[in-house]
């Protein structure tokens, strides 16, 4: 079998292709496409590419575009997002980039697709843009099934749930949904953030501020301990134990948490890479960029739970999965035998 071809488009710094490497799965990097600077020096400390960056998405050629298996999609959410403007899926918006993504579909037809993005798409207020998107590509020929998954549920100390859609080419409507209803055999018992704490962290990341305690909800999944009194806006003023699950991680600042010695802090970027799943060796490559801790958790909160997506890979690409470890094996009796 051949190798996975794989492109990603808002690609990040590439959360898509690390969910893949980490279950195996053989693929072929052939291009990504992202414009925005900070995420293309990550992705690049990460991966390489057999084409490269295609940059700006709204002016890669529909027929020229990389032939591929798998095209990711996680379009940009600002305009859909509870904490945006509301603006919608419109031409003109950001979020109205999946525009682009059609007319790229228009003429190419990859056989798997996965899109992500944020819970509020499925809303009263945009659920039927989205429709037209999944009539859109039941014209060309794709089953579609979305679900909304947390990545508290999938070994994540966060909470942030997205709607997680895969389309598959030329498939029936009950196999595509079958496989996306088997994500649930890989869910895990959720964990606090305080496995995944630094001990020792710069001491520019600590607040010193007035709070107001609070008692928190023993069934809430983040755990509420206080709220500032120095700053007006409440999501600014909330203070979380690191008992429970970290708020959702966001492009526009640091969750504060409270230490075990009662200081409160920001979170490090390593720590908004462990919430996102990502594993150590490549948090090393990412930290080793030029960007600054801030950049950094920013780049974590516009990125993608890598376990939710290796749940859904290993349900949607399993036979490329065990060609990886048959291609392993004959690897190294191959080397035994020289």
């Amino acid at each position: 079998m051949n190798k996975l071809k794989v492109v990603s488009l808002f690609s990040g710094y590439g959360t898509q292709e690390l969910a893949l490497k980490y279950i195996g799965v053989d693929y072929e990097n052939v291009a990504n496409c992202d414009n925005f600077k900070q995420a293309n020096e990550c992705y690049d400390a990460l991966h390489t590419t057999t084409s490269g960056n295609l940059g700006d998405i709204t002016k890669v050629n529909e027929n020229t575009f990389p032939q591929c298996d798998l095209l990711t999609y996680s379009f940009p959410c600002q305009d859909i997002s509870i904490s945006g403007v509301q603006k919608g899926i419109k031409e003109g918006t950001r979020s109205g980039l999946l525009y682009d993504v059609e007319r790229l579909l228009s003429v190419n037809r990859p056989k798997y697709l996965l899109m992500e993005n944020v819970k509020n798409l499925v809303s009263k207020n945009h659920i039927e843009n989205f429709n037209k998107h999944i009539y859109f590509l039941r014209g060309l020929g794709y089953s579609s099934y979305w679900r909304v998954l947390n990545g508290a549920d999938f070994g994540c100390p966060q909470n942030r749930e997205r709607v997680f859609m895969m389309s598959v080419l030329n498939d029936t409507h009950e196999n595509v949904k079958t496989k996306m209803l088997n994500v649930d055999n890989y869910k895990k018992t959720r964990v606090p953030m305080k496995p995944f704490i630094e001990d020792e962290v710069n001491e520019n990341l600590f607040i010193e501020c007035d709070y107001t305690p609070h008692t928190p909800i023993k069934s809430s999944i983040c755990q509420l301990v206080g709220r500032r009194n120095d700053v007006k806006y409440d999501q600014a003023r909330r203070i979380y134990s690191i008992e429970g699950c970290s708020p959702c991680l966001t492009t526009s600042g640091s969750p504060q948490i409270m230490t075990e010695n009662g200081r409160v802090r920001y979170i490090t970027g390593r720590e908004g890479y462990r919430f996102m799943g990502v594993k150590e060796d490549d948090i090393d490559k990412l930290l080793s960029t030029s960007l600054s801790n801030t950049a950094h958790v920013s780049l974590a909160g516009n990125s993608i739970c890598v376990p939710v997506m290796e749940a859904i890979f290993s349900e949607f690409f399993a036979e490329y999965i065990t060609e990886n470890k048959n291609n392993l094996s004959n690897q190294f009796k191959e080397e035994i035998n020289d």
